[in-house]
């Protein structure tokens, strides 16, 4: 048996694994990353034995925790060197939550694992050369070349919510200005609507959510850019543009078979990725997307979970 889990900037995943790659149980909880380092790594532990115990399955049974994590991971001592979504800094999860459970612990970028679980289990055929974009709180990048998972020379490649696309453009909280993230990431996108509603603006996007700045999400803002709602409407472009100018960059740079696009912004949205689209195609070079494929993720959360669950035995297509 296996835990897989996505510890992302929102929220806290757990899945119990057999060794056929099926998630037989889950539990999932609030991130709550006020809690700080130990806060959140103590309600991961309890969510790992709270799900063992449901299932009665000793830990004795698990093979390996794997941990997804939205930052970057030392590939060495596994230490959780930056997680911006997080606010964590050096974190030792692996060590940790080892001395905690008593079982191997495995620590992998979030969009990497994802990125994995998509290619080994879901339905996309396994080509050479794939690259998964992730748009949710933030956005991730996971890189597949040669059938095997790249992370670069010192282990943290594949940032693409941190590369720059308007060096004058909005903060991201990675410390730089205009990053991907900052302009298409699920938490920016929606801020930058509620600041402007907390400052007494109303419009469509007023009686979509009712007033409740607490349901507010991308999919609301698109809805509302359709039914005409000026600021929504100057924003919805401004992401779609900004996607699709992403997507053209990494096609011309990486000249992939497959791009896979996932994450909450993606799968809560109408047309968001076919507008992307047709922004890539109108400005990528046309020998960089000739043959390209882009396909929406399958296995949601559950990518995840299995791929950080089997990382450790990448297997060649």
């Amino acid at each position: 048996m296996r835990v897989g889990i996505d510890l992302g900037g929102t929220k806290i995943a757990v899945g119990l694994v057999d060794d056929s790659g099926l998630v037989i149980g889950r539990r999932r909880s609030p991130t709550l990353r006020d809690r700080g380092y130990g806060g959140v790594k103590d309600a991961v532990i309890s969510l790992i034995r709270g799900l063992l115990e449901e299932h009665a399955v000793p830990l004795s049974r698990v093979s390996i925790v794997g941990v997804a994590a939205a930052g970057q991971i030392d590939g060495t001592t596994q230490e959780v060197l930056f997680a911006p979504n997080l606010g964590w800094v050096k974190a030792p999860l692996k060590d940790d939550m080892e001395s905690a459970l008593g079982v191997p612990v495995c620590v992998e970028n979030d969009v990497n694992a994802a990125t994995y679980g998509e290619w080994r289990f879901g339905s996309t055929d396994r080509v050479d050369n794939l690259v998964g974009v992730f748009v949710g709180t933030g956005i991730g990048g996971g890189l597949i070349f040669g059938g095997r998972v790249y992370k670069g020379a010192t282990n943290v490649g594949g940032e693409l919510g941190h590369i720059t696309l308007n060096p004058w453009g909005y903060r991201c909280n990675c410390g730089n200005t205009g990053c991907f993230e900052a302009y298409c990431g699920g938490f920016y996108v929606t801020s930058r609507i509620r600041q402007r509603i907390e400052e007494g603006y109303r419009g469509k996007i007023w009686d979509l959510i009712s007033g409740d700045l607490e349901v507010l999400h991308p999919g609301f803002i698109e809805e509302a850019a359709a039914l005409g709602d000026e600021l929504c409407g100057r924003t919805w472009r401004e992401v779609v543009e900004y996607l699709g100018v992403a997507l053209q960059n990494i096609a011309n740079l990486l000249n992939p078979q497959v791009i896979l696009l996932g994450g909450r912004v993606v799968l809560g949205t109408r047309g968001l990725v076919e507008e992307a689209i047709e922004v890539m195609r109108r400005r990528a070079m046309p020998a960089s997307i000739e043959g390209l494929t882009i396909e929406r993720t399958k296995l949601d959360e559950d990518a995840t979970i299995l791929g950080v669950a089997f990382m450790n035995e990448q297997i060649q297509p």
